[in-house]
């Protein structure tokens, strides 16, 4: 488990909603950019929905928790 999971994992709900709304944000930025040739950085968009799918796979869990 990376150093920045174990981060994300003492973050409350909350928290992870706010910074997934936060990645959504930039990565459609990021894709605007991208497609307009402002950008370089293409490994940015695979990093961006890496740490997307990371802070729902959290939400999941923390709902999954709270059901059973």
């Amino acid at each position: 488990m990376s150093k920045h999971t174990l981060e994300l994992r003492t973050r409350t709900p909350g928290e992870l909603q706010r910074l997934l709304g936060e990645a959504q944000e930039d990565l459609s930025t990021l894709r605007f950019r991208l497609a307009n040739r402002q950008e370089t950085n293409t490994a940015r968009k695979s990093t961006l929905r890496g740490e997307i799918a990371r802070i729902k796979t959290l939400l999941r869990e923390d709902q999954l928790r709270r059901t059973t």
